[in-house]
């Protein structure tokens, strides 16, 4: 497929799109889980179904230092400050934060993408739903920074770390001018932070393009800002026992199912302007742009 123009803008969703965020973390979340079965004895479907409810009670399953908030662990140790039970459960952070580094990583040619996106004049900006400290996190482990003209991202979270002090440590070295934290409230498919992110990079719907693994999200919410809406259907594939797993632990409430199901409807009959079928590198095809082959995603 071509285009009649040349965009001027890439809105690029981050998990699942620039890397299998599923693929990372699920792993490294039940690795967590068993060290802390390990260390501490207690019943893990129990825990998981704590941890269930600290997800949902914050709206993320991404809480920072949500197993400090379990019931089970509260219960375990009530005596003891939240930097106390950090330091005696230091074998279940290191478990995900091994299994992190061991499977974190970017879907083939993104990099090479960006840099001939980059090289072309094309503005680049992220746009995700997961938190302020997840996305810093993963930027810099992947090295994507420097891409990204701005970062919209949700806002974060209003626990601390437990160790005083650590969270504004780790935030000083960030570009923090870069980032846009939006409230829950401004989720996907909300077509209106997309044409903000166009109106401040002075671009109009119609010279932008964006590409998410969702369609009930990124596609729907693009083609409801007239902005050209690229599927990234690699992304869109995923094991069916770590989803499961997922499912298992999500903050997804009863509303939000619902409030799923009402998108699912809304997104049934659209379809998305180009699909980038194997890598995230056929996204330059509708940009007039091309990059070496990179190995499918499977």
């Amino acid at each position: 497929m071509t285009m009649s123009f040349v965009p001027k803008l890439l809105v690029c969703d981050l998990d699942n799109t620039l890397y299998d965020w599923v693929g990372y973390f699920v792993p490294s979340f039940y690795a967590m889980v068993d060290a802390v079965v390990e260390v501490t004895g207690c019943d893990r479907e129990i825990l998981l179904d704590d941890f269930k409810k600290v997800h949902q009670n914050h709206h993320d399953s991404e809480h920072p230092f949500s197993l400090l908030e379990t019931a089970t662990i509260v219960g375990l140790y009530p005596d003891k400050s939240n930097s106390e039970i950090k330091e005696l459960l230091d074998p279940a952070f290191y478990a995900f934060n091994s299994t992190r580094k061991r499977t974190l990583a970017l879907f083939p040619g993104v990099k090479e993408t960006l840099d001939v996106l980059d090289s072309n004049g094309i503005k680049i900006v992220a746009h995700t739903e997961s938190n302020l400290y997840a996305v810093i996190d993963r930027l810099r482990r992947l090295s994507l920074t420097g891409y990204f003209l701005k970062i919209y991202c949700r806002e974060r979270s209003a626990a601390n770390h437990p160790d005083i002090g650590a969270s504004e440590k780790w935030l000083a070295d960030f570009p923090m001018g870069k980032v846009i934290e939006l409230s829950r409230h401004q989720r996907k498919p909300d077509e209106t932070v997309l044409l903000e992110i166009c109106s401040q990079c002075g671009v109009s719907a119609e010279q932008a393009a964006y590409a998410g693994d969702s369609m009930a999200r990124d596609v729907l919410m693009a083609k409801k800002a007239n902005v050209f809406a690229i599927w990234a259907a690699y992304g869109a594939r995923h094991d069916s026992d770590e989803y499961e797993k997922l499912v298992r632990i999500t903050h997804w409430t009863p509303e939000d199912v619902e409030r799923e199901k009402q998108i699912a409807k809304q997104a049934q009959n659209i379809r998305s302007d180009f699909v980038a079928e194997n890598s995230f590198a056929d996204i330059l095809q509708p940009f007039g742009m091309s990059v070496q082959r990179y190995p499918v995603h499977g």
